[in-house]
Parts: C-alpha cells; sequence; structure tokens
C-alpha cells in the first residue's frame, strides 16, 4: 500500500520557473485578428486574441493561453489555471506558454518584473499557479489611467481624424515628459507622476494614450547605439509605421521645438540607426506619400486638414519642389531668387556636410551686387538641412 502511495506521489509533477524582466526585454507581442472575451473575477471583460493558428506547437494549450492571460492582466499577484492534457510536454511548452499569454497585452509585459509559475499534476489533469511581481501597482496604473484620460479630454478634439490623433498624443508626450538619464524610472506612472522615464516608460505611456484613443497600437523592442531600447509602432488606414517617442525628446534639447525626427517611419527610415529582430508588423509605407495621397482624394475641407499636418510635421520639406540635391541645383536656385529679386529663399538641402562650400561657391561669380546671410539646421535622421538664406541688394 505505501509503495502504491508513494508512485502516486511520484506522479505529481512540480516544476518552477522564474523570468526576469529588468535585464533584458523578452516578452512582446505579435499581431493577432480573431478575439475571444474573458471574463475577471471582478465582471470586467477583457478582449483577448486567439492564438496565431500558425503556432501549431502551442494550439493544444490556447484556453491555458487565455487563461493566464487574464491573469496577468487583471494584475494578480498570484492566480491559477488549469490543463488537461500530457503533463510532459505542458512542462517541456510552459515557458512559451507563458510569453504566449503575454503578448496579448503590451502594457501587462512591460510592467511584469519577474513571475514564478509552478504545475502540479494528478494523473493527466494539471493547475499551473503562478506568482507574478510587477514594475507598476494597480494603484499606480490606476493614476496613469486618470492622468491619461484627463490628457486625452484636453489635446483631442471631437473632429479630430485618426492621424491629427496621433500628433497631438505625440506633441503631449513629448511636451510632459523628460528622459531619466539616471536610469532610474521605467513605467508609465514614472512619467505622469514624476515627469521622468526612460525609453519603457514612453513607450507604456504612448501605448496607453494611443489605444485608449482608439489607435491600434504595439510596442517594439530592439537596440540602437547605446544599447537595448523600446519604441510603438501605430497603425494609421491599415499601414503600419514607427514611432520613437523617446528619439523626438532628445535629451539636452536647449529650446521647446517639437521634433518629428522619429515620427511614423517606415522600416527601412528607422533601419538607419535602429535594428530589431523579432517579427513585427511590416511598414513599408512612406508617411509623406500617405498625406498626399489623402489630400489629393478628399474633399476640400478635409484635404485641407492632412496639408495643414503635412506642413505642422514638416513633411513638405520632403518635396521635390523644396529640395534641393547638388551644387549646381542651389547655384540655379539662388541665381534665379536674385534674378527675381527675391529677398528670401528657403528649400532642404541633402548633402549637409557639403553645404558650407556648395553655398560659398554658388555665390562667387553672380554677377549682381548681393549679400546674403544663411542659416540652417539639421532636418530628419540623415545628412540634411533645412536652408534660409536672406538676400540684401544694394
Amino acid at each position: 500500500m505505501r509503495k502504491a502511495v508513494i508512485r502516486l506521489f511520484m506522479l505529481v509533477l512540480i516544476i518552477a520557473g522564474t523570468y526576469s524582466l529588468y535585464t533584458k526585454m523578452d516578452l512582446f507581442p505579435t499581431v493577432k485578428e480573431s478575439n475571444a472575451r474573458v471574463e475577471t473575477e471582478g465582471g470586467d471583460e477583457i478582449v483577448l486574441s486567439k492564438l496565431d493558428s500558425s503556432s501549431k506547437e502551442l494550439a493544444p494549450y490556447e484556453d491555458l493561453v487565455l487563461e493566464l492571460a487574464t491573469g496577468f492582466q487583471s494584475r494578480s499577484d498570484r492566480f491559477s489555471a488549469t490543463f488537461t492534457g500530457n503533463k510532459s510536454k505542458l512542462s517541456d511548452n510552459m515557458t512559451a506558454i507563458v510569453r504566449a499569454s503575454l503578448k496579448y497585452d503590451d502594457y501587462s509585459a512591460y510592467i511584469l518584473d519577474s513571475y514564478l509559475y509552478t504545475i502540479r499534476s494528478w494523473g493527466n489533469r494539471s493547475t499551473i499557479t503562478v506568482e507574478a511581481r510587477y514594475r507598476e501597482s494597480e494603484e499606480e496604473t490606476a493614476i496613469v489611467d486618470r492622468k491619461v484620460e484627463e490628457a486625452l479630454k484636453k489635446i483631442i478634439q471631437p473632429r479630430m481624424n485618426d492621424h491629427e490623433k496621433v500628433k497631438a498624443i505625440h506633441d503631449w508626450v513629448v511636451t510632459n515628459v523628460q528622459y531619466d538619464q539616471t536610469l532610474t524610472f521605467y513605467t508609465a506612472y514614472d512619467a505622469v507622476a514624476l515627469g521622468e522615464t526612460v525609453c519603457q516608460g514612453y513607450s507604456l505611456l504612448g501605448y496607453k494614450m494611443l489605444k485608449e484613443a482608439g489607435i491600434p497600437v504595439l510596442i517594439a523592442e530592439g537596440s540602437v547605439n547605446t544599447g537595448e531600447h523600446a519604441w510603438n509602432m501605430v497603425q494609421l488606414d491599415g499601414n503600419w509605421y514607427h514611432l520613437d517617442l523617446t528619439w523626438d525628446d532628445p535629451v539636452g534639447a536647449e529650446d521647446s521645438t517639437i521634433r518629428y525626427t522619429y515620427y511614423l517611419k517606415t522600416d527601412e527610415e528607422l533601419r538607419a540607426d535602429h535594428q530589431w529582430t523579432r517579427t513585427y508588423p511590416t511598414a513599408n509605407k512612406n508617411y509623406l506619400d500617405v498625406l498626399n495621397e489623402l489630400e489629393t482624394k478628399s474633399d476640400k475641407v478635409d484635404g485641407l486638414l492632412y496639408n495643414k499636418l503635412k506642413l505642422s510635421l514638416g513633411l513638405h520639406w520632403m518635396d521635390s519642389e523644396n529640395t534641393i540635391t547638388n551644387e549646381k541645383l542651389l547655384r540655379e536656385s539662388i541665381q534665379s531668387a536674385v534674378h527675381s529679386r527675391s529677398t528670401l529663399l528657403q528649400f532642404r538641402y541633402t548633402n549637409g556636410t557639403g553645404f558650407p562650400d556648395a553655398l560659398k561657391s554658388a555665390f562667387e561669380g553672380i554677377g549682381v551686387a548681393v549679400g546674403y546671410r544663411a542659416s540652417y539646421e539639421p532636418f530628419g535622421s540623415d545628412d540634411s538641412l533645412i536652408v534660409n538664406i536672406h538676400l540684401n541688394y544694394e
């Protein structure tokens, strides 16, 4: 009898696994299409997406993944889920199952500090218990939610389209948050309560605000020249774009100018100084082309809105009529301005490094008594400059 009992107890499988997000961000969502609805114990409804059908290895665990996802999103520090099936395969796949459950909500994944799971099995029935620690308490998240609601009420107008909403949220974040150079503050709570956070907090706050405004959004992770980095991706009219709020709020900026250097970028544009290996939605639609197309296809009122948006983002400098690409075209443009007695010449020059020499050369031998004063500043993440040349005639 005792031997039989021992054998039964030997069937009990206990596995504990821990994983810390503090040293490495490793749990991020992919895009899902279909939805399932799950009720929490408190009666709140959480919308969850079903597992990607291509995840064949995890298909048998879909219900378990949803249960665990509900637990993480409810912010419980201890919760359980059950599974009926092969306990050995469950053990082998458990890490992937937990990661899949965290893919349903970026906010839960990014504020999770660490977790411990335990599996107890009897026969083919297993109970999985998870103990989780979060960087942000429920009370702090509630404060974030309240601050986000207050901010959106101020900056989002009833007639705004989604393009205008994204810009309003971008501007609010980079205006009200600054980068934490002590690398101490990581959360959206830190961003709204202290006004300081690192890239993770920028991305979390951006995620909260964009999602609350009805904009499809996710958090992307990768690396830049300073190390690991996080930013957002947003979807507008079916097209995905990269949005790096942190890098549009540069450390040490002495003016209050709002920058759009990393605003709604394509994969190709962002890869100039960002790298990533995870799979994210393809971002291959140039945002200037999109705005030009919307301006052309819209009625007069909406067309003016898209044109205004393009101007406010500084994207009009990317139009060919506002761009000079070499010294020959620079000389011709200056000659034309002088011939028409223009007093101001503005354009984007693509070869910023060589501009001072090109400008000097362009004015040599112009044949007209004219003085000039030039000012210029970097534009975008390439070598472009926005140039202003003031002309004085004697």
